[in-house]
């Protein structure tokens, strides 16, 4: 069921949901540039039938959600995920962060611990600078500041095709280079974000909302939610150390490193990751 969610400032937030309403809640929040469709059909069904009410929602500037006129941060973002839990009556929900849709899982839970029932963060950071470079979850290279002029969008020598394999070549860096890359599935996935996001595409402004968010790891130290770390061993956008310095930052969290994951889980380890999602949730 798609539903349309208004943040606090009005701008309509876009919201999937599966599995019954009266099911504990599972929030999932996509990283930096990437829509909601990004978290694979499979494992929002597998939740689903372990008995959670899976949400899934396009950030404000990507897919079917609205654009931003103003400058913003990922307390912004946080707030509009407080938006959709609380537009869904689906609070306290459990909420599961990647990459810097894990950060805004952090600020959702400091900033409104009372819609937050337990927290889980792949491929996620405090936002220490431990030597990463560009800390984004979506194929968007193209939006990347080192990226070569000739790949950025609108440039003549980009003409769709190209645009097109750089995206799937984007994705392919963020699996990894050891997990299993099934160049269909990705590059269908590709073709799936295109019509599921309206023009023109502004989700680069997620890079700016980052560069304005501080750092995270001494405001976390406060937080009183339990808390399961999934991080890929070969993540060469946040290393594993990012995961290591969020399980010492948050009281009592635990981290679970997964052997040849790289930023993103290819979508057939979606039976993986649900249990090591449902395992933490059934413990909490």
């Amino acid at each position: 069921m798609e539903r349309s969610i208004p943040a606090d400032d009005g701008l309509l937030l876009w919201a999937e949901t599966f599995g019954n309403r009266r099911d504990p809640a599972v929030l999932l929040v996509m990283g930096a540039t990437a829509p909601g469709i990004v978290w694979p059909d499979e494992l929002c069904r597998q939740l689903a039938s372990a008995g959670y009410y899976v949400v899934r929602y396009d950030h404000r500037d990507t897919g079917r959600s609205g654009k931003s006129d103003a400058e913003y941060d990922l307390s912004t973002m946080a707030a509009d995920a407080a938006a959709v839990i609380a537009g869904l009556d689906a609070g306290p929900a459990h909420v599961v962060g990647q990459s810097a849709g894990g950060m805004v899982s952090l600020l959702l839970a400091l900033g409104r611990p009372g819609l937050v029932r337990s927290l889980v963060l792949l491929s996620s950071s405090p936002g220490a600078d431990v030597g990463v470079r560009q800390p984004h979850t979506g194929p968007a290279d193209t939006h990347a500041p080192e990226a070569e002029p000739s790949a950025r969008p609108g440039s003549p020598a980009a003409g769709p095709e190209e645009r097109r394999a750089m995206a799937v070549e984007g994705w392919r860096r963020l699996v990894g280079p050891t997990a299993p890359f099934d160049r269909a599935y990705w590059a269908d996935l590709v073709d799936r974000v295109a019509a599921h996001s309206s023009e023109p595409d502004t989700s680069a402004r997620h890079l700016a909302a980052m560069a304005r968010t501080p750092a995270l790891t001494g405001r976390i130290t406060a937080l009183q939610v339990p808390a399961l770390v999934v991080h890929g061993e070969q993540d060469q956008i946040f290393p594993v150390e990012h995961g290591e310095e969020l399980c010492r930052a948050i009281p009592d969290a635990r981290l679970r490193r997964i052997p040849g994951m790289g930023h993103i889980f290819p979508p057939h380890w979606s039976s993986t990751i649900s249990a090591l999602i449902v395992g933490h949730l059934r413990r909490t």
